[in-house]
């Protein structure tokens, strides 16, 4: 093989090797759900919420009774949110739920209505309410809580 493809990969692998780093280490500084970032009367304001918008498809349990629509229990942590950010399912939710209007709850009920889920699931209550600021909430990843 010549000198320069042989630099030349070598470079690539570096490369490579130093942005997964730095990918690693800038997920490892996020702030996960499981770190209290929600209060408790967020989340039962949340499941007010939820109940009025939500329960008739996923249930009041989180269990969904139309066959459409998933469960919101660990199942929706392992195979639709786990890695996202607060802020991806956010935005996720906003732009699908409510099914027959979406986007017509505003931010901060939508946020509220998560930090239900997130309880429901496992996820401890902090001392601060998530507020709906799309910086802060891309700093939060969403793990399975249990």
């Amino acid at each position: 093989m010549k000198k320069s493809v042989v630099i030349a990969s070598l470079v690539l692998l570096s490369g490579t090797w130093l942005f997964g780093t730095c990918v690693a280490n800038a997920q490892q500084g996020k702030r996960t759900i499981k770190s209290g970032v929600f209060t408790a009367a967020q989340a039962k304001s949340g499941e007010s919420a939820y109940q009025t918008n939500c329960a008739s498809c996923h249930g009041s349990d989180l269990h969904a009774t139309d066959a459409e629509a998933p469960d919101l229990t660990e199942s929706i942590f392992q195979f639709g949110w786990k890695g996202k950010t607060v802020a991806e399912v956010l935005e996720q939710i906003r732009s699908a739920m409510p099914l027959d209007n979406p986007g017509s709850l505003n931010d901060q009920t939508y946020l509220d209505i998560l930090t239900f889920i997130f309880q429901f699931n496992g996820a401890p209550s902090g001392n601060q309410k998530l507020e709906p600021n799309l910086p802060a909430l891309r700093e939060i990843v969403v793990e399975p809580p249990k």
